[in-house]
């Protein structure tokens, strides 16, 4: 079982997500449904530690077998989301790890979510990354200039907020 909840449009998430970088390269998705990048991330399952659930997540979604470098930073993100025509409110607590590739280090696969979208991975050079909308704001500043320490961020972007 995920560790969120939701009650009516508001949702709770509490996530993981892996910033995977190899010779000059981003590890990034794209889904059938945005026209925009993201790093890759999936839910911690109830009873399972964030690390333990990095290292699943990365493998599930490459087929690759990966390994935790660090936790880079945690952020709690607030964000809107729409979705079959309705608009929902996300609060999400995302730890961010640097993940080691392992035996396969250029996955193609593409994965199925959750209302008919299909993810496809790329690699992206950091070079263009800059001027590529990747989402969260926060996880592509984390990627581009990695922390040398733990950091927390608390990052809003709801289009209704100005902060």
């Amino acid at each position: 079982m995920d560790c969120g909840f939701k009650s009516g449009k508001n949702v709770f998430r509490y996530r993981v997500a892996g910033i995977v970088l190899d010779d000059g390269n981003a590890l990034l998705a794209t889904n059938t449904m945005t026209g925009y990048f993201y790093i890759l991330s999936g839910a911690v399952s109830l009873g399972e530690a964030s690390e333990e659930a990095a290292v699943r997540v990365m493998n599930e979604k490459t087929g690759g077998d990966y390994s935790v470098s660090r936790l880079l930073t945690i952020v709690e993100n607030f964000f809107d989301y729409e979705f079959n025509d309705t608009k929902y409110d996300f609060q999400e607590v995302t730890f961010y790890y640097l993940m080691e590739p392992g035996d396969i280090k250029y996955p193609e696969q593409k994965n199925r979510l959750g209302g008919g979208r299909t993810e496809t991975l790329h690699w992206i050079p950091l070079s263009e990354a800059a001027g590529k909308d990747i989402r969260p704001r926060a996880g592509k500043e984390m990627m581009l200039n990695l922390p040398p320490h733990v950091e927390t961020i608390i990052s809003d972007e709801r289009s209704n907020h100005s902060g």
